[in-house]
């Protein structure tokens, strides 16, 4: 099955010099995406979608003439070093490249979003599991605006932040006994032909008790004020609110990106979010150059309008009273995206041929033929190119290098 995974690589005219390694093997497509959920056509989708989110440069970037940290994220060595590129395995069985620059984009990149909402999902639950242990209760509520398909992304993102920052200096939600200790506010902005941007909260309400009778008269109490107020116009519909109960699974499905990815979510009854645009195009689910444009554009408009912006928000007085479990558990982006657990170093590879391969743009392909058949699977996808025709195996305490 990895040869479906292989052979995309092969397809594009860049990659016409090399022989596939299967010619009689079927390209990935959309609906190998679909209906396979193999990690070696993940590696490459995520690697692909990088590629395309690479490309992209905002406004500030294009005045300033500056590469966006994304350009190098994946590809380029990590300082000034002449070490060799590592990879290695960690605990859990998983390979990875060590040495190499992360850009730690949340709202860009795919491949640091997924390290990023992971952490942030493992935070979340820890945090949320300490609470109900001390037999106190959670809310989960959910908060819209109004908009229209002709919106942009600014005008929507800057209603709902900016109202939800007023309302609650309000006497209804800063000055109502309602037994808060604070919240945790999230992100999420998706996107469909028929309504437009959708940018939406999603906000943990930590309580001092646990009435829930209490809590579900209050929360309801306080999406019927939020829908009125100011210039939201929303609809009572499109809120919600819960209590947060020992299953947590559907809480926090919502910061787990990995199902746009892995499952074939291209496009699911939500709308597409930005990164499953990045998907389709990464797979050439499109009909035309039109469509390409247009679901780049959404992507692109997304990017313009996120940068700043923090996906989790963990209120102070939340930070305060569960100090000691977040001490060594809360970090940022940059720290997440950049911290490895390294179980064994399994190959070197010298700067100038990893170079090469960046260039070639065959670093999933690498990690997953040494999975297949160790060394000598990724000696003979190598060779396979031109490039590599001159590369030469040396062995240090007795770990590969390819120089």
């Amino acid at each position: 099955m990895s040869q479906f995974f292989d052979n995309q690589y092969f397809k594009t005219k860049r990659y016409q010099t090399a022989t596939p390694l299967d010619t009689n093997t079927v390209l990935v497509s959309q609906e190998l995406v679909h209906s396979i959920d193999l990690p070696n056509i993940y590696k490459t989708l995520i690697h692909n979608m990088r590629r395309v989110a690479k490309t992209n440069r905002t406004v500030k970037e294009t005045k300033e003439n500056r590469k966006p940290r994304i350009e190098y994220c994946g590809y380029s060595i990590n300082g000034n070093t002449n070490n060799p590129v590592q990879m290695c395995s960690n605990p859990k069985g998983g390979l990875f490249f060590n040495g190499i620059a992360n850009c730690g984009g949340y709202w860009r990149c795919p491949v640091c979003a997924l390290k990023i909402s992971e952490n942030k999902k493992e935070l979340l639950a820890g945090l949320i599991t300490e609470h109900q242990n001390r037999n106190l209760s959670i809310g989960f509520l959910t908060l819209t605006v109004r908009h229209s398909r002709l919106d942009r992304l600014k005008r929507t993102l800057d209603k709902i932040t900016k109202n939800y920052r007023k309302f609650q200096t309000g006497r209804f939600f800063a000055k109502t006994d309602n037994g808060l200790i604070g919240q945790v506010k999230t992100l999420e902005i998706t996107y469909s032909e028929m309504n437009g941007w959708h940018p939406h909260l999603h906000l943990l309400f930590f309580y001092n008790h646990n009435d829930v009778k209490a809590i579900e008269k209050f929360q309801k109490d306080f999406i019927s004020r939020w829908f009125k107020y100011a210039d939201n116009n929303g609809t009572l519909s499109a809120q919600n609110q819960k209590i947060v109960t020992s299953d947590i699974s559907d809480y926090l499905a919502k910061y787990d990106i990995t199902s746009e990815m892995t499952k074939g979510q291209i496009k699911s009854s939500k709308g597409l979010t930005p990164f499953t645009c990045l998907a389709k195009i990464a797979v050439g689910d499109y009909e035309d150059y039109q469509e390409k444009r247009k679901l780049y554009g959404i992507y692109a408009e997304y990017v313009e309008y996120t940068q700043g912006k923090h996906f989790v928000n963990i209120s102070n007085s939340i930070r305060n009273e569960y100090k000691e479990f977040l001490q060594d558990k809360e970090k940022t982006d940059d720290e997440i995206v950049n911290e490895v657990t390294i179980d064994e170093v399994l190959l070197k590879i010298s700067i100038p041929v990893w170079k090469k391969i960046a260039m070639h743009d065959l670093q999933p392909l690498v990690l997953n033929k040494w999975k297949e058949n160790g060394l000598d699977a990724v000696y003979n996808l190598l060779t396979y190119y031109k490039a590599f025709k001159d590369i030469e195996i040396e062995y240090i305490n007795d770990v590969p290098l390819i120089t």
